[in-house]
């Protein structure tokens, strides 16, 4: 027997030995039923919100009642969180040894995001819908030995805006810190809000010209030699000291000395109509863009509010949208002005840096440019087709990369606008890009497909993998190297080179989904996401759409469609208030889809809709009688 061969021999034995060793309660951790929670005796408001959560889902788990103790405790087994009054708002330490786990929380909002971080990563707990919420059962949870966690907040700001994203639960599981579409009180560590509006502000709600213009029309911009009240004039001294004066009124109503950050908007209105006066188109050449006097004007704004040292949280925001997209030459924002680059104008299936789409090239030159010279640069980024909501729209692919892209373009903030309109139903996957979002704006780097698959699962059942498989093919399909993907997206011409086998394979992958639906829910999630497909194939004239039918199945298929618009509560299908889903019967049995709106509702349809439902229901009855096979 050689040596070799008895030292492999001694090596499995002691190997073997160790397995069968027990496991000691510093590599296995300690039980959560054994513990208490522990406050310090001066906790904030925050930091007792975070340990009633905690104990709510902890007591959930476990079916269990934890304790929520202050000071020093005698119990061996004990969760510690400890908030810490510092600028890095948002930011935590999670670690652990033998018998206590410690969450450390900096400012208002650090310790609340430790908690979540823990239920999540620690319990199995998940929030993927305001009302798909997963609180895993397990009385024998245990907490581990080793956790050394340590996170700063990827952004500041961090907001989107479908149903799920309103709830305050949702929104504090998720990272959520904006504070346009839901309130979050201060035990809850309070929102980053924008005082008064949040964008269009100038001429909508400071400097109206309802108020000034008559008298006024200096004030206002001059368009072809024309005084309009479209936009400002950014260079008038009187405007600045209106804007100013308003702008002073309203914070001190609504100023917030406790929050970590309140922004002030000072933007331009919702049109391409600015300035041309003298002094403006001066400073627009200087600086090579209109946005020149733009952030000429918010720097001047931004220092008169600060000058008395009152509003240190304070922000002013401006936009750098459209006509001021190009980021200026000669002027720089101050620190305290907030600049958010829209990127209206940019593709949305390819990834902003895709160097063969002209359309992302330019906006990521502007990017680059307003990065250098910007100190808190947000984004106003787009997620839908504002035209038609209802239909499919395959961004999937590039939301992850586009996010890292702002990250490491040294963005501050990002708003990620989604259908903010349709309140009380998703006919597209707008929930799911809600998630997607909020998870990729905590942390742009982590695992997408895996995110994605965790929540398919939860919100649809076991036919969430299905699911999956349609989001890839619709993906594949959302652009070409000449085709685009816009805000504006035509039904008729998107998906391209869907051919019909794949039409046919997504229609199966409907149908298993269905089938394997778990209960009512599980099943009714799944046929109010199946609406933007039968959308898309209503508009391409595809499966139970096709002409190539008799007339009442191709009516029926539509009329089915409408109805269950109606069951599942869309009532609008794009972003116009005139995009509300009409009732007229004769566009919904034949005309194209898009003209299911109220924007379309001329008398002569209403005239002719009461011989378009007789019709209807004589080809029912055509079909009914030869298709009836007991005759």
């Amino acid at each position: 027997m050689t040596k070799k061969f008895v030292c492999a021999i001694l090596v499995c034995v002691i190997v073997l030995s160790l397995c069968a060793l027990p496991v000691s309660a510093a590599e296995k951790g300690f039980s959560v039923a054994d513990t208490v929670i522990v406050l310090s005796e001066n906790a904030s408001i925050t930091d007792s919100y975070a340990a009633s959560r905690l104990k709510y889902y902890l007591d959930e788990i476990t079916c269990d009642d934890i304790e929520i103790v202050s000071g020093e405790t005698q119990k061996e087994y004990k969760i510690t969180l400890q908030g810490i009054t510092d600028d890095n708002d948002g930011s935590y330490t999670i670690t652990s040894t033998e018998n206590e786990l410690v969450i450390n929380g900096s400012g208002n909002k650090g310790t609340i995001n430790g908690v979540y971080r823990f239920l999540e990563e620690f319990c199995g707990c998940h929030w993927y819908e305001s009302e798909v919420i997963v609180i895993p059962k397990n009385e024998n949870l245990t907490v581990p030995n080793g956790i050394n966690i340590e996170y700063t907040p990827f952004f500041e700001y961090t907001e989107t805006d479908t149903r799920s994203s309103k709830d305050a639960e949702f929104a504090l599981a998720n990272g959520l810190t904006g504070g346009i579409y839901k309130d979050l009180t201060s035990e809850q560590g309070g929102a980053v809000e924008y005082v008064g509006g949040s964008s269009h502000t100038l001429v909508n709600q400071y400097c109206k010209p309802s108020v000034y213009f008559e008298e006024h029309p200096e004030y206002f911009a001059l368009v072809d030699g024309v005084r309009t009240g479209t936009q400002l004039c950014l260079t008038n001294e009187d405007v600045k000291d209106i804007v100013t004066a308003q702008a002073l009124a309203l914070l001190e109503e609504k100023h917030n000395p406790d929050a970590s950050l309140q922004i002030l908007s000072v933007t331009q209105a919702d049109n391409g109509y600015y300035c041309q006066c003298e002094n403006c188109k001066a400073l627009d050449e200087a600086n090579g863009s209109q946005a020149g006097t733009m952030i000429t004007f918010a720097n001047e704004i931004a220092k008169r509010i600060k000058a008395d040292g009152k509003y240190d949280n304070i922000a002013i925001d401006t936009f750098a949208y459209q006509y001021t997209r190009k980021a200026p030459t000669a002027v720089v924002p101050r620190e305290d002005v907030i600049v958010r680059l829209c990127s209206i104008e940019c593709c949305f299936g390819h990834t902003l840096d895709d160097s063969d789409c002209k359309s992302n090239t330019a906006f990521m030159t502007d990017l680059e440019e307003w990065s250098r010279i910007c100190n808190r640069l947000y984004i106003w980024n787009y997620n839908l087709n504002c035209d038609e909501s209802i239909n499919i729209y395959a961004n999937f692919g590039v939301m992850q990369r586009n996010t890292q892209i702002f990250y490491e373009h040294n963005v501050k903030g990002i708003y990620q606008q989604g259908v903010y309109y349709i309140s009380e139903s998703d006919g597209e996957f707008g929930e799911m890009k809600t998630y997607l979002l909020s998870k990729l704006m905590q942390n742009p780097y982590l695992d997408f497909d895996e995110e994605m698959t965790g929540y398919m699962t939860a919100v649809y059942g076991p036919g969430g993998v299905h699911l999956k498989e349609f989001i890839d093919i619709v993906t594949d399909h959302a652009v070409t190297k000449f085709k685009h993907l816009y805000i504006e997206e035509d039904s008729r011409f998107s998906l391209p080179g869907m051919m019909p086998w794949e039409v046919g394979r997504c229609d199966e992958l409907w149908e298993k989904a269905k089938s394997e639906a778990e209960n009512e829910k599980q099943l009714n999630r799944i046929l109010r996401s199946e609406i933007c497909w039968r959308y898309w194939k209503c508009s391409n004239m595809r499966s139970e759409f096709s002409l190539f039918q008799h007339p009442y199945l191709f009516m029926k298929a539509r009329k089915d469609l409408y109805n269950d618009f109606v069951k599942f509560g869309i009532t609008r299908m794009g972003e116009r208030p005139n995009h509300e889903l009409s009732d007229n019967d004769l566009r919904h049995l034949t005309r194209r889809i898009y003209t299911w709106i109220t924007l379309y509702d001329e008398p002569i349809w209403d005239a002719i809709n009461p011989y378009a439902v007789t019709f209807y229901e004589l080809m029912e009855k055509l079909y009914t009688i030869f298709t009836d096979t007991d005759r």
